[in-house]
């Protein structure tokens, strides 16, 4: 996904940026979609799929713009935008997957760490995942071909998130004499 991600970053580098609304706005309606599928008491309300559709669309476009950023002097200042306006998908109901998500980023993302701290950090983000679907979906629904589903959107929805974070959570590359 990366390849692909990075021949069309070199191809269509104007781009980045809407696709990453687009995607942005997409994961919002099927984030919406998925948390109504495994509510015990489903309610609607405007407001609420506004705030999910429009935070999961401003975090996509955020992390293409961090990521069309980091080449140039404002990183630093991108990355702290991008930490800021990720935080907002991990408030009300979606603050149980905050620690799944930041230990899964940084044992994808910081390559240069310790293996034995990144494993120990995939491993704690994959347990708490775990647990997470223990007591939201299998409790509250039991085993079934539809808990299954949900599940695997489940991983569908964070999945993506965890990948869009490299813009943020990747370290900066140290800038060679030439640069500066």
């Amino acid at each position: 996904m990366n390849r692909i991600f990075t021949a069309f970053s070199r191809n269509h580098p104007r781009l980045i940026i809407p696709v990453g609304l687009l995607a942005g706005l997409l994961s919002g309606v099927i984030a919406r979609a998925w948390m109504r599928w495994i509510s015990t008491d489903p309610e609607f309300s405007w407001s609420g799929t506004l705030g999910i559709v429009i935070g999961f669309t401003i975090f996509g476009a955020i992390q293409a713009t961090v990521y069309v950023v980091r080449k140039k002097r404002l990183a630093i200042l991108a990355r702290g935008i991008g930490t800021i306006f990720s935080l907002q998908l991990f408030v009300a109901a979606g603050a149980i997957m905050f620690p799944t998500v930041l230990t899964l980023s940084l044992a994808l993302w910081r390559e240069a760490w310790i293996p034995w701290v990144r494993v120990s950090l995939a491993v704690i983000g994959t347990a708490i995942w775990v647990l997470i679907i223990k007591s939201e979906i299998i409790d509250n629904f039991g085993w079934s071909i539809v808990t299954i589903g949900r599940i695997l959107l489940f991983g569908c929805i964070y999945a993506p998130i965890i990948w869009a974070l490299g813009a943020t959570v990747k370290p900066l590359k140290k800038p060679s004499l030439i640069e500066i």
